[in-house]
């Protein structure tokens, strides 16, 4: 039996095995979200590399920062770009008039730079960040295949007007192919620090991976620490994992979600349309050996160094037809953000050096990452011991009208506690985000606070995606 899990009034996912004792009849589901069209399409002059004329657009940043929601992408490979939306659904391109790009300065273009790299985004919230440096990013600088370079930081007072912050770079290379990716970075309230989780290659340079560096400031950086993988037990991904997009779930930022591309070096697909995409589309820029990616989900929590990679499968697969099959495609951007009362958006890369490349968006319900599973014929799942805070017991889920969720209460001699057996739980039937869940008519869960207790799921065709004890 694990150690007392004590958690409070926090929400928690079932995304890993963090409160699950034992599983009957149920298993960790992973969810696949679902299309929902374009968000931005990369068609502007200043989106495309003008050697071959196709978009080399990507490396996105979404985030939601009060009222509007920002996204910001590397357009031609020297420049980054800037979109923003009231909704997370409906994109625009703002004419900035900063910087001229394609022969004009009314283009949404807001840095230029040296490097063939990625920008990312996020909005410092730091207790007593001065306004000026609300926004921070970084951008990695040098020639970084002679591991001459570092990682580069800029700080902003309204996300679109960049300055770096000093002359030199804030972290240096000290791992083979260091910060040659991507590298998300955040203030962490749960840790309170500055984290980043930045690309580098593992096993004498032979696989992409992912280290972690920590800062009180920002502008000093422990030496990275390389991330473990709980699929492997190492340091060494399973697979090539080429972006991280490690970030905190916005309802619980304890847990970091990380939406990683996934890349098969020498791994093609022929789906017997390769002369009509051709033909219609432009062949994209040739590389050898060529490579297919999906995009994958992995979670870590606060204070820890260890991926979980429960679900091996793709959260998001490549899709019908050859152009979704090409090179460096399908990768997922940083960022999840809430776009509805009841949804969350992701968005993912596609068409990736094509004339038709675009940024999509695909939805889940909130909390909807994987969920604790029982078929028709039913099954229970026992959490851990765990303490909490609050008065009652609210659930994410999800039945069919044949299914159902009952809960129990266990004492810490896994009795059922008298009042809270299951027989006395209110069937829960239906789609909820938010239930309260009732025994005897009765929700009141004070009594057991603070005291080690057991919550026992009896569940018949039926998703559970996440719990949190509350005072309302």
């Amino acid at each position: 039996m694990e150690a007392i899990r004590d958690i409070g009034t926090r929400l928690e996912l079932f995304v890993d095995r963090y409160l699950i004792d034992s599983l009957n009849g149920t298993e960790l589901k992973l969810q696949h979200p679902i299309p929902r069209g374009e968000a931005i399409r990369y068609d502007a002059p200043w989106e495309r590399d003008g050697s071959d004329g196709f978009s080399h657009s990507g490396y996105e940043t979404v985030l939601k920062d009060d009222d509007i929601y920002r996204m910001y992408y590397r357009g031609h490979i020297n420049s980054i770009c800037y979109a923003e939306s009231t909704d997370g659904i409906n994109w625009t391109k703002p004419s900035l008039g900063l910087i001229e790009a394609g022969g004009t300065k009314k283009n949404n273009v807001i840095l230029t730079h040296t490097t063939h790299s990625a920008f990312f985004v996020f909005v410092d919230t730091k207790p007593g960040v001065p306004d000026s440096e609300r926004y921070k990013a970084s951008l990695a600088s040098g020639d970084l295949n002679k591991s001459a370079g570092g990682l580069a930081g800029y700080v902003s007072g309204d996300g679109i007007h960049w300055k770096t912050i000093q002359d030199k770079a804030i972290a240096t290379e000290k791992l083979p192919n260091h910060f040659d990716s991507q590298n998300v970075m955040f203030w962490s309230e749960i840790e309170s620090r500055y984290l980043l989780y930045c690309r580098y290659m593992a096993e004498n340079n032979r696989i992409r991976a992912t280290a972690r560096q920590e800062s009180d400031d920002f502008l000093n950086w422990s030496d990275p620490l390389p991330m473990k993988f709980s699929d492997t037990g190492s340091a060494t991904p399973s697979a090539h994992l080429y972006t991280n997009q490690t970030t905190p779930y916005f309802r619980a930022p304890h847990i970091y979600i990380s939406l990683a591309a996934r890349i098969f070096f020498e791994r093609l697909v022929s789906t017997g349309d390769e002369e009509g995409f051709a033909a219609n589309e432009g062949t994209p820029r040739s590389r050898t050996p060529g490579d297919c990616s999906d995009g994958v989900l992995m979670t870590t929590r606060s204070g820890t160094h260890t991926y979980d990679f429960t679900f091996k499968e793709s959260l998001v697969r490549p899709g019908i037809g050859y152009p979704n099959w090409t090179t460096r495609n399908n990768y997922p951007a940083a960022g999840v953000v809430q776009t509805g009362p009841t949804e969350m958006s992701l968005y993912v890369n596609r068409h990736y050096e094509q004339n038709s490349a675009y940024l999509e968006r695909m939805i889940l319900r909130l909390d909807g990452f994987a969920s604790v599973n029982a078929p028709f014929a039913g099954g229970e799942m026992l959490t851990n011991p765990l303490q909490f805070s609050g008065n009652q017991l609210v659930l994410n889920y999800s039945t069919s009208a044949a299914g159902s969720i009952r809960v129990e209460l266990l004492d810490s001699t896994g009795r059922p506690i008298q009042g809270y057996r299951s027989q006395d739980c209110r069937e829960l039937i239906g789609d909820e985000i938010e239930r309260v869940v009732t025994w005897n008519g009765v929700s009141d869960v004070s009594s057991l606070a603070g005291k080690p207790i057991q919550v026992r799921f009896l569940m018949k065709d039926a998703d559970l995606f996440s719990l949190r004890f509350v005072k309302p």
